[in-house]
């Protein structure tokens, strides 16, 4: 076998997946698969046995044995058999980037969950290629818009749209965008895995975990963990850890735990579990895992409404009255009217759990017997909104998009769309400056009709809607794995919408397709859609 000279390693594993420079006995095989897929590829015409022979003999021979080659090709076999090929082309070794190219046989390139799987182990091997052993600091890929499934692939691992160009080609008769998609060389060395704890069915927080976490580094994995081994979204993380029960005597097998698994950043997921990370995280900051919460403090601040509501009014904040009692509501400070309405929650846990919302004083007062440690709040009409923000370890609002709550069900918004207020977005990141928080949080508050603001309550963690203010520009996410790994922020600014974005929280099927390999039957998994 041939070998590039520029090259350390020249071979390249993934699973049953082997990448090797280009050889001359695929060369035929090659040439029958480009001109059965012409409508992909960027060839006007098919290709003869004389042509591929000459391209092989004079183009692809001086590659193996050139100090900086223009084009590293490559064969990709699975199992030892040849199924591909492509490579690193258009290389600026100035800019250090390079543009890829694959091909897939043409039987597995017409079957879609093939391709997928296919395409995905070859994007991991190539980055080996391109950002180990070159140490390119960019990869990028021109495509046709005609295969959405080849688009999801890239953005599943961790590659980023860069540019389209409407209209730009024809295929098949048609007019199609030609779309850009890039991806960078991770910056520092790979630390390790993430964590996602209390991981239940919470899906699409998942997947926004592993999108940042590829885009960090590709090789790293993301960890379901909860206490129920069935958890329903196990199938769909990387890997799975059925953790012991939260306690401080558990605490040095958690760590161990951690350590197993190669685990380098936690992030909790569950109002009930951020006091014990919160107070743990030096010990863990210890074991080499950089846990994303807040301090103790400002988590008990978020987990208690009656001390939320005094601290917002020591800092000056425009927070709700909050009280123990009803009676106490009734100061000069807020005189209430006869017909006063009031709300009633507990004063720990969701704010939505047992909530009475908007009643009279009697019925306030009935309602308050039904729950364990009620608190009471002036029923103020007006829009509920959800602010969702990350805040950096200096205390800066890196990123915060309000949205409306447009459909409301238990409590989290099933439909939910932002707003695009300058001005609203400047008065709420001064407030949230001021919770003495770190990392994500979702804020909620009532903006009434003469313009005013008035803070309801905080959770200091990633909401169930929060994946809207990812995709408006709050990167928490990535925030945090980069900042965890010591980059600069300013390298990775907020970028805000400049147009509303509505999300619908809905139910959505995954099918995998569940194979058996090896000697002792271990099943594996292969996502279909």
């Amino acid at each position: 076998m041939s070998s590039y000279r520029i090259l350390r390693l020249n071979d390249y594993h993934y699973g049953a997946y082997r990448l090797v420079p280009i050889r001359l006995s695929d060369q035929e095989a090659i040439r029958q698969w480009r001109n059965a897929q012409l409508d992909i590829l960027r060839q006007a015409a098919p290709l003869t046995v004389e042509a591929q022979e000459r391209y092989f003999r004079e183009v692809v021979a001086p590659l193996f044995t050139a100090e900086q080659p223009g084009q590293l090709l490559f064969s990709l076999l699975k199992d030892e058999e040849l199924i591909g090929y492509g490579g690193l082309v258009h290389i600026d070794w100035l800019a250090q980037r390079a543009e890829i190219s694959f091909l897939l046989e043409t039987g597995r390139n017409a079957h879609i969950p093939t391709f997928q799987a296919d395409f995905a182990a070859y994007l991991h091997l190539l980055r080996q290629v391109a950002f180990e052993d070159l140490a390119l600091q960019k990869i990028n890929t021109e495509a046709y818009d005609v295969r959405p499934y080849l688009t999801q692939v890239l953005e599943a691992e961790g590659f980023t749209e860069e540019a389209r160009l409407p209209r730009h080609v024809r295929v098949a008769g048609q007019l199609v965008d030609t779309v850009f998609h890039s991806c960078f060389r991770p910056l520092g060395a790979f630390r390790g895995h993430v964590l996602v704890t209390s991981l239940a069915a919470k899906v699409p927080l998942l997947r926004a975990v592993q999108d940042a976490a590829r885009r960090v580094h590709y090789a790293t994995r993301v960890i379901g963990a909860d206490l129920n081994p069935d958890a329903l979204a196990r199938p769909l993380a990387d890997d799975f850890w059925a953790m012991p029960a939260l306690s401080d005597a558990a605490l040095p097998e958690i760590v161990a735990g951690c350590r197993a698994r190669g685990i380098a950043f936690l992030v909790p997921t569950r109002d009930g579990e951020l006091a014990y990370w919160s107070r743990h995280r030096a010990a863990l900051a210890a074991a080499g895992v950089t846990v994303l919460v807040s301090d103790p403090a400002a988590v008990q601040r978020c987990l208690d409404k009656l001390e939320f509501a005094r601290f917002g009014q020591q800092e000056g904040l425009p927070v709700i009255p909050t009280s123990l009692t009803l009676d106490d509501l009734a100061t000069a400070r807020m005189p209430q009217p006869p017909n006063a309405a009031f709300v009633v929650k507990e004063r720990h846990g969701a704010g939505s759990l047992s909530l009475g919302l908007n009643l009279p004083y009697a019925a306030a007062a009935a309602h308050a017997h039904a729950l364990q440690n009620p608190v009471f709040q002036p029923f103020i009409s007006g829009q509920e909104i959800s602010v969702d923000a990350y805040v950096d370890r200096q205390g800066r609002v890196r990123g915060l998009v309000p949205r409306t709550r447009d459909v409301v069900v238990r409590g989290e918004s099933q439909v939910t769309t932002t707003l695009t207020d300058p001005g609203l977005v400047a008065r709420l990141t001064s407030l949230v400056e001021k919770l003495g928080l770190y990392g994500p949080l979702v804020l909620q508050a009532l903006l009434t009709a003469d313009g005013e603001l008035h803070l309801i309550e905080c959770n200091c963690r990633f909401g169930g809607a929060s994946t809207l203010g990812i995709t408006a520009g709050v990167d928490s996410f990535f925030w945090f794995l980069q900042e965890a790994a010591g980059a600069d922020l300013n390298h990775f600014p907020f970028l805000p919408s400049p147009e509303p974005l509505r999300q619908v929280r809905a139910a959505a099927d995954v099918t995998r397709r569940l194979t058996t390999s090896g000697a002792g039957g271990t099943r594996k998994e292969q996502q279909l859609h």
